[in-house]
């Protein structure tokens, strides 16, 4: 989903009064990504719901509305000084905007005491009171925050792996490369040979599984586009998950991606997760 229609999404929720009172974005560009949401929040406070020069929209640019709040790390940290702030201004209604929100740029860089003290906006959430938290570095959130936030992944641009397959570099880092080996394993030629490695996967926790074989599918849904549309050809960064597939035969690409979505459409309802890898190994041509 492009970053538009993740934005439009969120807008509409709040349209429909079913938005979450706090949201995750995950980003590989915190400036943008920054920027973005300062026009959300704009269109979201606005009179008008639009993006005009009225004295709502005028004051979040400029910073000077009391109801828009952003945190920002000072020596490489947020205290809890500034979110104790964040709580006293926002025990009042908003006083010129529609709701009160506050955002946590470099949000991975709340400190213990500070991510204990948000919670109370978070266990409890009060309804107008709306937070966003915005990082890069999604491993280095503490659980405490993550588990109670609607997570969001905002993209820019196309001129990396981690881009061109939409997955997050904690993603990249952690199953990239045993989804290129299950890529190899995948295609031994004899079900013997495939079965040996099994193992390989079926160690991991059932959540990672599915993240492997997503980035698997992604990998076969880029080689597949390649060959129809020589799509690709000028990406330089691109060749490296081209030639991780020798197959050329577009038919048979298809038939595999095909695979890959059942499989994950039917392995989260699945008790035995062994058997079930097995089951695809054996299957697989």
């Amino acid at each position: 989903m492009k970053n538009e229609e993740i934005i439009n999404s969120i807008i509409n929720s709040f349209h429909e009064k079913k938005n979450s009172h706090a949201f995750l974005l995950e980003t590989n560009n915190l400036e943008s990504c920054y920027k973005d949401l300062i026009n959300m929040i704009k269109v979201l406070n606005c009179k008008n719901g639009t993006i005009d020069d009225c004295n709502v929209c005028h004051t979040i640019d400029v910073g000077t509305n009391p109801d828009i709040i952003t945190i920002n790390p000072v020596k490489k940290e947020i205290g809890v000084e500034p979110i104790n702030n964040i709580i006293k201004v926002f025990s009042t209604q908003p006083l010129i905007s529609k709701y009160s929100m506050y955002i946590i740029y470099e949000a991975d860089l709340l400190s213990v005491s500070a991510a204990n003290t948000i919670l109370k906006f978070l266990e409890e959430p009060e309804e107008g009171i709306v937070g966003f938290f915005i990082t890069s570095r999604l491993s280095s959130m503490l659980p405490t925050i993550t588990s109670r936030c609607e997570l969001i992944n905002m993209r820019y641009g196309n001129n990396s792996v981690l881009d061109l397959l939409n997955i997050s570099e904690e993603e990249y880092m952690a199953y990239y490369n045993i989804a290129k080996h299950m890529i190899d394993v995948l295609n031994y030629k004899t079900i013997y040979e495939r079965l040996y490695k099994a193992n390989d996967i079926t160690k991991y926790e059932r959540e990672e599984i599915i993240k492997i074989f997503k980035i698997i599918h992604n990998i076969y849904v880029i080689k597949f586009e390649n060959i129809i549309n020589n799509e690709y050809n000028n990406l330089e960064y691109a060749q490296e998950i081209l030639n991780i597939i020798d197959e050329k035969d577009p038919s048979l690409i298809a038939k595999r991606i095909k695979n890959i979505e059942q499989f994950l459409n039917d392995f989260k309802y699945n008790v035995n997760k062994e058997l079930f890898i097995n089951k695809l190994f054996i299957t697989w041509e």
